[in-house]
C-alpha cells in the first residue's frame, strides 16, 4: 500500500525531509506547502494540500506548529510532528487531547534522535547492564530560529530530556542550573540510579553533540563527527551500522501507516518533556 504524504513546511530541515522521503518506498509525495514557494510541486494553500494527502509531514516554523497539526488532524489526516509541537505546554496538551479523541488519526512526534543508531544502541546496553551512574549531554551550535522562538531548552535540550525519559523512565526531580534569555541552558535531572546534566547553547558557531555516561567500571562516550554519531567504550570505539535516523524515522512512520498500527514517540512525549522543562524553572 502506498500512502499519499504532503510536506507543510519547506524550509532547510522540510528540503531535507523531502530528500529522505524519495528514499521510503511505500509513499508518495503528493506536494508541499509553503508560502514563500510557488511552482508545480507547490500547493497554493494548506486546505488544498491537506486534502490531497492522507498524512501530513509537518514542519512548519515553532509558532505554527500546533495549528497545523491541528488542522490536519481535524482533517482526518495522519501527522509527523516536528518537536517541540508547541511553543507552550497548554497548545501542546490541547493537540494531545485532539489526537486521543481521534485515535484514528495516527500521530507521531519527530524525536529524531531515538533513531539514531548510536542511541539505539546506548538504549540497548543499559537495558542489558543497567542503568549509568551519571549522563553528560551536551548540544552547541550557532543561534537557530526556532530556539529564537522558543527557547534553546525547547530547541535543543528538548531532545536530550526525550533520550532520557526513553532510557531511564521519568525524572524524580528536574532544575535549571543556569540560564541565559534564550541562549543558554544547563538542566540538572535525578533518575532513580543516574544524575543527569543537561547543556545547551546556541551562543558558539561550531556544532558540538556529545552524550558521556559513567559505570563504575566504564565509560561510554558518544559524539557527532562528519554527519555521524560514533559510540567508544573506554577508548575503544564501538561497532555501529549508521543509517541517517531521519531516513529511519520517516521509513518507520511510513510503515506504521501502511500497518495501521500507533507509533511512537507520541504528542504525549513531546508533552512530558515540555512539562518536565516548565517545572525545572
Amino acid at each position: 500500500m502506498t500512502v499519499k504524504v504532503g510536506i507543510a513546511g519547506y524550509g532547510s530541515w522540510g528540503k531535507r525531509h523531502f530528500e529522505s522521503w524519495k528514499k521510503v518506498s511505500n509513499v508518495e509525495i503528493v506536494g508541499a506547502y509553503d508560502p514563500a514557494y510557488q511552482g508545480e510541486f507547490f500547493f497554493k494553500s494548506l486546505r488544498e494540500l491537506i486534502r490531497s494527502s492522507e498524512a501530513l509531514d509537518v514542519v512548519v516554523p515553532a509558532q505554527s506548529l500546533a495549528e497545523v497539526g491541528t488542522e490536519a488532524i481535524e482533517a482526518g489526516r495522519h501527522i509527523l510532528l516536528e518537536k517541540p509541537v508547541a511553543t507552550n505546554i497548554e497548545e501542546a496538551k490541547r493537540l494531545a487531547s485532539l489526537a486521543r479523541d481521534n485515535p484514528k488519526c495516527l500521530s507521531m512526534v519527530g524525536f529524531i534522535e531515538r533513531f539514531n543508531p548510536v542511541f539505539e544502541k546506548l538504549h540497548s546496553i543499559f537495558k542489558e547492564i543497567g542503568k549509568p551512574l551519571t549522563i553528560f549531554c551536551q548540544r552547541s551550535g550557532a543561534p537557530t530560529l526556532v530556539a529564537r522562538q522558543t527557547g534553546v531548552l525547547k530547541d535543543l535540550a528538548i531532545h536530550d530530556i526525550d533520550l532520557l525519559r526513553w532510557m531511564l523512565g521519568e525524572p524524580k526531580s528536574a532544575s535549571v542550573r543556569s540560564s541565559q534569555s534564550f541562549h543558554f541552558g544547563e538542566l540538572e535531572l535525578s533518575f532513580e540510579e543516574t544524575q543527569a546534566l543537561v547543556i545547551s547553547d546556541c551562543c558558539s558557531g561550531p556544532k558540538i553533540r556529545r552524550w558521556v555516561a559513567t559505570f563504575n567500571d566504564k565509560t561510554l562516550f558518544a559524539y557527532f563527527e562528519a554527519n555521524r554519531w560514533r559510540l567508544f567504550e573506554n577508548g575503544e570505539e564501538v561497532p555501529v551500522v549508521w543509517i541517517p535516523p531521519l531516513e529511519r524515522e520517516l521509513r518507520y512512520f511510513a510503515d506504521c501507516l501502511e500497518r495501521r498500527t500507533s507509533p511512537s514517540p507520541t504528542i504525549n512525549d513531546a508533552v512530558r518533556a515540555l512539562e518536565i522543562i516548565d517545572q525545572a524553572r
